[in-house]
C-alpha cells in the first residue's frame, strides 16, 4: 500500500487534536467561569460540574485514542472493550452513539486486532452523522457494523482504499485502518445496506 506517510501522520495528529479540542475548550470555559464568579458564587457548583464532566470526557477520549492510534501493548485485547464503552459514553455524554459489544463476545484476537477494532469504531461513528448504534463482534466476518436512521459511507471510511488524494482530513483514519488490516495480512471492506454500514475483514 503506497501513501504519503508524512501526510498520514499530519492527518492523524489533526484527528487527535480535533477530538480533544471540544473537551479542552469546555474545561477552559469552566475554569474561566469559576475564576470570574469566585468559589462562593451560586455559579460555582455549575462551573465545577462542567469541569468534572469535561475532564472525564477528555480522559475517556484520550485513553481510547492512545490505544487506537498509538503503540499497542500486550494488554490491548482486554482493554479495547472498556475503553470503547467509556469513549462513547463519557467521551460523548449526549448519547449520540451507543455501543453494542457484549461481554461474552470475548476480547480481540491480538493487540493489532484490538487497534483495528477501535479504528473501525471511529469509522463507524463517521458513518452515523445523526447518531446510532455501533455493534462490535470481534470473531465475526463483519466485526463492526454501524446502524442508524441515517447512514452514509463517511469520509474516513472512504480512506480504506488507501488513497489520500482528493479526500479531506478524516480520510487519514481510514488509511490507517487499512494499514493495520494489511499488517494482519488482510484488508477491510465496507458495505452499505439498508440502515447500516458493515466493515468486514477479508484475508
Amino acid at each position: 500500500m503506497a501513501y504519503d506517510q508524512e501526510r498520514l501522520a499530519e492527518l492523524l495528529c489533526s484527528r487527535l487534536c480535533h477530538d480533544l479540542a471540544g473537551a479542552v475548550g469546555a474545561v477552559s470555559a469552566g475554569a474561566e467561569l469559576l475564576a470570574e464568579e469566585g468559589p462562593a458564587s451560586p455559579m460555582a457548583a455549575e462551573a465545577v460540574s462542567l469541569l468534572a464532566d469535561s475532564a472525564a470526557s477528555m480522559t475517556a477520549r484520550l485513553k481510547f485514542l492512545r490505544l487506537a492510534l498509538g503503540s499497542s501493548s500486550a494488554s490491548a485485547p482486554a482493554e479495547a472493550r472498556p475503553l470503547a464503552i467509556a469513549y462513547l459514553t463519557k467521551g460523548y455524554p449526549q448519547g449520540e452513539w451507543t455501543l453494542d459489544w457484549p461481554a461474552d463476545q470475548g476480547p480481540a484476537a491480538s493487540s493489532d486486532h484490538a487497534k483495528l477494532l477501535l479504528n473501525l469504531i471511529c469509522l463507524a461513528q463517521d458513518c452515523l452523522p445523526r447518531g446510532g448504534t455501533i455493534s462490535v463482534r470481534p470473531g465475526e466476518a463483519a466485526p463492526v457494523v454501524a446502524r442508524g436512521d441515517t447512514v452514509t459511507i463517511g469520509e474516513s471510511a472512504q480512506g480504506l482504499a488507501g488513497e489520500l488524494g482528493g479526500l479531506g482530513p478524516r480520510a487519514g483514519q481510514g488509511v490507517y485502518a487499512a494499514f493495520l488490516a494489511a499488517r494482519l495480512g488482510g484488508k477491510v471492506a465496507c458495505r452499505q445496506g439498508q440502515g447500516e454500514v458493515a466493515f468486514s475483514l477479508q484475508q
